[in-house]
């Protein structure tokens, strides 16, 4: 009995040993193949900060991209998002300012577009309408008037026509430090004004105005056509000039197209672009708000 225990714990010992010779030998085998993976993790990540070197990130890019797929696919709504992305968190990135004009036309053409009816309503005409009277009753322009309509001229007006009016609750910002007038429009819902679109100013010529931001209202709205001065209600206002009037720390200045280099010198004021203030001069009526915020 006592020879079969000794026999028993032979082979015991024998197998413990076995198990040892055979890890130690699993252990080398893993150091081998796993040995060469590591360094080529550390191949591949050299070359990542190769690649990161060669193609820095742009901040903004891939949002701008994304949102230029999606207005081509008419996904307006999705795109409008991946823009005010950017300009909440990368209005500094050099795909700011090209969002900022996308963002504008897409918020200009929603604002303007008929089939949006949230901000607007439908006028039937009686007996004793006039065009004007109708602008003045929805705080609209003429001008407003005739483009949502597809008028060419006011001659025309019948008891029984509908138009289509959309009040102008507009506030204008003139940023002086950023070179830039913004539009604002009231939000219903928001019940505040939000960014509707903005326009490069061109060239600037005012008396120092202070640092703090000042609040006027537009003064004046006039075309010059000749050197003569004609008010909206005039026909020669349609082919003339546009010029805003404004009042900063009650001081007159204008916002007006940057003149030809051949015309004459209008003086001091803010100049834009003659795109920029037809567009305007349709959207803004007297009395709306204005914000100067002064150069630093």
């Amino acid at each position: 009995m006592e020879g079969i225990i000794k026999i028993i714990k032979i082979f015991a010992a024998l197998a413990v040993l076995g198990i040892l010779i055979g890890l130690i030998f699993f252990l080398k085998n893993f150091q081998k193949d796993f040995a060469q993976p590591a360094e080529t993790s550390t191949t591949r990540l050299e070359n990542l900060d190769k690649e990161s070197d060669a193609n820095p990130f742009k901040r903004g890019e891939r949002e701008f991209g994304r949102a230029v797929e999606l207005i081509a696919m008419e996904r307006l709504d999705d795109a409008r998002e991946k823009l005010l992305f950017i300009q909440n968190l990368h209005s500094d990135s050099e795909f700011g300012p090209e969002a900022r004009r996308i963002l504008g036309e897409i918020n200009l053409d929603e604002i303007l577009s008929v089939e949006n009816m949230d901000n607007k309503s439908i006028h039937t005409v009686v007996s004793g309408d006039t065009f004007l009277g109708i602008a003045n009753k929805y705080k609209t322009t003429l001008d407003c008037l005739m483009f949502l309509n597809g008028l060419l001229d006011t001659r025309r007006l019948h008891p029984g026509d509908e138009l289509i009016v959309m009040p102008l609750d507009f506030k204008l910002v003139v940023d002086l430090q950023r070179e830039r007038v913004e539009l604002y429009h009231r939000d219903p819902d928001k019940k505040a004004h939000v960014f509707a679109k903005e326009y490069p100013i061109l060239k600037s010529d005012l008396p120092k105005l202070g640092k703090r931001a000042l609040h006027t209202t537009i003064s004046s709205k006039v075309a010059e056509v000749n050197g003569r001065s004609y008010k909206p209600t005039h026909t020669s206002y349609r082919n003339g000039t546009k010029v805003l009037g404004i009042k900063p720390a009650k001081r007159n200045t204008t916002i007006r197209p940057l003149p030809a280099i051949d015309a004459v010198d209008p003086g001091g004021g803010i100049f834009l672009s003659v795109p920029a203030m037809e567009e305007l001069a349709m959207l803004i009526r007297y009395g709306n708000e204005v914000e100067v915020k002064p150069a630093q």
